[in-house]
């Protein structure tokens, strides 16, 4: 059956819906050492609730480990160096770390421009953990801190995020999104949070939005995970079915299986419509009909220093990574009555041919009637 038009129109038009953005990322194939941290935090000073500095970050501590049980996360009131003698700029001391400074360790640049806080993690290969973590809040932004309500809880939570091993996320509902923004400074985990913690602390089972199992095509066991989703509230809920107006962003995560963490491959996207018509993303964001699927080309390549990577697949990106495009409308592309199946993988360069991926696929869908 051929493919109608309202849909061939809908793939081979994704270039200017979707392009590589992070999600939420893992940059370290391995959690922190024993799962678990303590942190000697100086932080003098009070927040506009009352709590002191040094509360508001047990408080923030507590975020993390209320979502999972399997992280350990505590703090001492107590002043200690955070910067080793290797130079400028570094804190590799053994010494977990939260404070207020103007640097961090004698270097300016990081806190250049609008930085609130700053995270380093120090890790090991063997074994492969997160050893050492230090957070520098830019004390020339106290008076922020000291004057609006959750705003130092906000900042220290993301920070925490970055000690645990998550990176920055372009889902607008995520913790570990870059910028604070005005309309919202309670810190809630959202889907995309809860998920980095269960692939990292956890089970994938634990995430909402897993795509079933990770398998390969040369049928030996593999430990990928892929996550994905469709939302119209930037990130707080992901579902199949929406309505015809609806403004619709997808996401899809892939974690490369862990013996295949920093090294180089591709990201691929397959479509396909009810009648079973492939497509595929190619990596200047178009879809075009899919010819040999032993042979799918790349939709953008994964960064070799990340263990987890992320693709919004159509709708709208952060402002922070690119330009803000249009969301997916079903009116707007006559595609009530329609389900579209979007399937994630990954392959390595060294063993072309050769795919990861997941056994389900995200769904989106307009009903009719």
């Amino acid at each position: 059956m051929n493919l109608p038009g309202t849909l061939q129109t809908l793939l081979l038009a994704c270039c200017l819906m979707c392009g590589p953005a992070q999600a939420f990322e893992l940059s370290f194939p391995a959690p922190l050492r024993n799962n678990s941290h303590t942190y000697y935090a100086h932080l003098p000073g009070t927040q506009p609730d009352g709590l002191s500095f040094f509360e508001g970050f047990i408080r923030s501590l507590t975020v993390w480990m209320d979502a999972s049980g399997n992280i350990r996360l505590s703090a001492i009131d107590e002043e200690r160096e955070v910067c080793s003698d290797a130079g400028q700029g570094s804190t590799q001391n053994g010494v977990n770390t939260a404070s207020f400074a103007d640097s961090f360790c004698g270097d300016d640049s990081y806190f250049s421009g609008s930085t609130i806080a700053e995270a380093l993690t120090q890790t090991s290969w063997n074994p492969s953990a997160i050893l050492e973590s230090d957070i520098v809040f830019n004390g020339n932004r106290k008076q922020q801190f000291e004057s609006f309500d959750h705003h130092f809880h906000h900042v220290a939570v993301h920070e925490i995020g970055h000690t645990l091993g998550f990176g920055h996320s372009a889902v607008r509902a995520s913790i570990m999104v870059p910028r604070l923004s005005q309309g919202r400074r309670d810190p809630v985990l959202s889907i995309d949070d809860l998920c980095a913690l269960a692939m990292r602390y956890g089970s994938p089972e634990d995430c909402p939005i897993l795509l079933g199992e990770g398998l390969s095509t040369n049928g030996l066991p593999t430990d990928a995970e892929f996550v994905g989703g469709a939302t119209d509230d930037s990130g707080w809920t992901f579902r199949e079915r929406f309505e015809p107006s609806d403004r619709i962003t997808i996401y899809g995560t892939v974690v490369k299986d862990r013996t295949h963490a920093f090294r180089r491959g591709d990201l691929h996207v397959v479509a396909s419509t009810e009648d079973g018509v492939l497509f595929a993303r190619h990596a200047d964001g178009n879809f075009h009909p899919l010819e040999d699927p032993e042979n799918i080309p790349s939709a953008g390549e994964l960064d070799v220093d990340l263990y987890a990577q992320d693709l919004v697949i159509m709708g709208t990106r952060h402002p922070d990574r690119e330009p803000s495009v249009g969301p997916l409308i079903g009116t707007v592309y006559q595609l009530v009555g329609q389900t579209i199946y979007f399937y994630l993988a990954y392959s390595l360069k060294d063993r072309p041919g050769e795919y990861y991926y997941g056994s389900e696929p995200i769904r989106v869908s307009w009903p009719s009637g």
